[in-house]
């Protein structure tokens, strides 16, 4: 997987240098973009391809800091990138991001306004929506005959110590504090040093009640049974509750909640890199993700949020009702919902990260 995804990156190196790339005409030429693993269905790409004479290249990274640092150095080969919504704000100030000819976008008209002027573009001048996501707290039913409705199921001790050796959090230094401020009711986003003591002196306190700190396959263990609560994003408990084609079966006793405290929710973007040679091109795919019917297979194949107003009418009815059972947000949670915000101050968090991995 390795030596493929370098010759996909030297291929594209070739590919600048050269100065080829069909520039976007339908009679061909070669798109890469650099976007998350599993993100995208491959009959989409194919689609895609076949639509316009042209090749599609997918390369992946695990980080937006790997995809940054990638880019940052220029003639990286890359045509689109799928960045979050901190790293747009980033790649914006930094000048990375070519800007958008909205002329070329018309099926931004299928995009929901609430996805759209946020904090990080608040024009989609360089970037617009793909997917969104929730992060809430996912559990077994057959644990839970009453659903858990606040962070306290994950740290107050008493009443999580039940089911100790078989809880986990994300292993992220934003989320898990992020989930502990606001069950002391304060922002995801607040740096004051006594307040962030205090998410220190919870999650230590929690830790030893862990499973894991796990981001990777929360649902597979939800579904074998090795986590009966955990911190989750709501696509890995749509993937649990469905199931993923051939590798795992879906398990309906998996359910999920947006805590009563809130939480965060996120998005990732489409957004052109400003050196890219096949601008047109990158234009003509944005927009193709954008049409109903490729929204709604991306949003099936990946199983987190599709922004797409007209692609969720498009979706398998279990899907959208689990979308109004709570996965997806209602103007109520949106109400108790936060974005992460990187700034100077948010070192701090790696402070923190770092005593309580190490306890």
């Amino acid at each position: 997987m390795k030596m493929l995804r370098w010759v996909g990156v030297l291929l594209a190196a070739l590919t600048v240098l050269a100065g080829c790339g069909g520039a976007g005409t339908s009679g061909g030429g070669t798109l890469y973009v650099y976007t998350w693993s599993d993100y995208t269905d491959p009959e989409v790409v194919q689609q895609f391809e076949s639509e316009n004479n042209v090749k599609v290249v997918l390369d992946t990274f695990d980080t937006n800091e790997d995809m940054i640092a990638k880019v940052r150095v220029g003639n990286s080969g890359y045509d689109l990138v799928v960045p979050s919504d901190y790293a747009v704000e980033i790649m914006i100030q930094e000048g990375l991001l070519a800007t958008l000819d909205q002329a070329q976008l018309p099926n931004i008209k299928n995009i929901l306004p609430e996805n759209l002027g946020l904090y990080f573009d608040e024009s989609n001048t360089y970037s617009v929506p793909y997917l969104y996501g929730l992060t809430g707290i996912a559990y077994n039913k057959t644990a839970f005959p009453t659903p858990p409705d606040s962070w306290a199921a994950l740290f107050d001790i008493d009443q999580l110590q039940p089911f100790a050796g078989k809880v986990s959090m994300l292993d992220d230094e934003r989320e898990a504090p992020a989930s502990v401020l606001r069950f002391l009711g304060e922002s995801v986003n607040e740096t004051d040093p006594a307040v962030l003591q205090q998410v220190q002196d919870v999650l230590i306190a929690q830790k030893p009640l862990l499973t894991a700190y796990n981001s990777n396959d929360v649902q597979r263990k939800l579904i074998g049974g090795e986590y009966v609560i955990a911190q989750a994003y709501n696509g890995m408990a749509i993937q649990a509750i469905l199931g993923l084609e051939d590798e795992f079966p879906g398990d309906p006793n998996i359910g999920w909640v947006m805590p009563k405290e809130g939480g965060v929710i996120w998005q990732d973007n489409l957004a052109i890199v400003k050196d890219s040679p096949n601008a047109a091109l990158a234009h003509k795919f944005i927009d193709f993700t954008m049409r109903p019917d490729v929204a709604a297979k991306n949003a099936i194949y990946v199983n987190y949020l599709t922004p797409n107003a007209e692609a969720v009418k498009q979706l398998p009815q279990e899907v959208q009702d689990l979308y109004a059972q709570g996965l997806a947000p209602d103007a109520a949670m949106y109400e108790r919902l936060e974005r992460v915000r990187f700034t100077e101050a948010s070192s701090a968090f790696t402070d923190v990260w770092t005593a309580v991995k190490g306890e």
